[in-house]
């Protein structure tokens, strides 16, 4: 049971992390798309223009599906790989500080123990309802 509240926590706390840092691109993308897109291209990224909507709905639905346990397997494999590329693209290319690279690497370590281990009791998956 420990273990299952833990994983619950994880995919509570991170899901809304990713919701909450991707919700106004989503939402609002013509008043705050341009600034993702020009960071994107600042630095050298090719296609920043889908790359930045690519990323902001991979975090948006992803965090939306970790917080409902549905798909959390599938999920965790986009967000483990929109968050290596912003690794390496954002913060290992760009020689960033460690405390900078927190967010990213967090995220990182989460995806990937939820893409092993998967979401827990207390989600939808475990409850049989797959599409």
């Amino acid at each position: 049971m420990n273990r299952n509240l833990g994983i619950l926590a994880l995919r509570l706390a991170f899901g809304f992390q990713l919701v909450k840092v991707s919700y106004e691109n989503v939402i609002h993308p013509a008043a705050n798309m341009p600034q993702f897109i020009d960071y994107l291209h600042s630095l050298g990224f090719p296609f920043p223009t889908p790359g930045a909507y690519v990323s902001a709905y991979t975090e948006f639905i992803g965090g939306m599906l970790w917080l409902l346990g549905f798909q959390t397997r599938l999920a965790s494999l986009f967000i483990l790989i929109n968050f290596s590329v912003a690794f390496g693209m954002a913060h290992i290319n760009t020689n960033d500080s460690y405390q900078n690279t927190m967010p990213s690497l967090n995220l990182m370590a989460v995806a990937f123990f939820l893409l092993l281990n998967g979401p827990g009791r207390y989600s939808i998956d475990e409850r049989g309802y797959r599409v």
